[in-house]
């Protein structure tokens, strides 16, 4: 790999502490209540213009966190996928395992992701009031298609309208459910009690495995 040069140091020094600073204030407060300059001091930024030239705005800045964390998350679901693969879990079971499980390990191992979880939440709390899968502010998220299948999968007893709306419910009830536990051990955030999250596995797959209320 070719070396960065020092202002390709600089720049992406520039950029990490700008989304480390939005992290932490968006998931400390909330999207809405956090404006661009506030970010940019808090980046220890001078230049006021510094968000707008590595982001654009703040639809490219969260876009850029969703990117960062998901990578990460998707290293954690993998050995999920691979148990899920092998029989080791009932279908209803393995879907929201998969689902579930990755997030919190990462979040055991970094504490400071917490944030990520807290802002999905909020994303997800926007993608409520407009009532589809697309989120207000434009923010795309990575597909999972491994995931995808293991929904479906768990769900083809129900008709396809109704298996979205789930998937739909799922989604948001995972990030506020995570969020929400998280929030419980923030005074020693690597201390995640997992039996919490295990009770979350045990409602997701039963609301997965619920007939059809079409």
């Amino acid at each position: 790999m070719e070396a960065l040069s020092k202002h390709q140091q600089n720049s992406k020094a520039t950029r990490e502490r700008l989304i480390e600073a939005a992290e932490q204030l968006f998931g400390s407060r909330s999207i809405d209540a956090v404006s661009i300059s506030e970010i940019t001091a808090a980046a220890g930024q001078k230049n006021r213009n510094a968000l707008q030239y590595h982001f654009k705005n703040r639809t490219g800045l969260l876009q850029a966190i969703v990117e960062k964390h998901s990578k990460q998350v998707a290293l954690f679901r993998q050995s999920y996928f691979e148990r899920a693969a092998a029989g080791e879990w009932p279908a209803a079971i393995a879907a929201a395992r998969c689902f579930v499980m990755p997030l919190v390990d990462y979040v055991e191992a970094n504490p400071a992701a917490v944030n990520f979880v807290k802002i999905i939440s909020q994303l997800s709390a926007l993608n409520q009031v407009q009532g589809n899968n697309n989120n207000a502010l434009g923010v795309d998220f990575p597909a999972v298609p491994g995931l995808r299948a293991l929904l479906e999968s768990a769900m083809q007893h129900l008709g396809e309208k109704e298996r979205q709306q789930r998937i739909y419910l799922l989604v948001s009830i995972t990030f506020h459910g995570v969020a929400d536990a998280c929030r419980l051990h923030e005074q020693h955030p690597p201390r995640v009690d997992r039996t919490i999250f295990e009770q979350l596995v045990c409602v997701l797959a039963s609301f997965m495995k619920a007939e059809s209320r079409a």
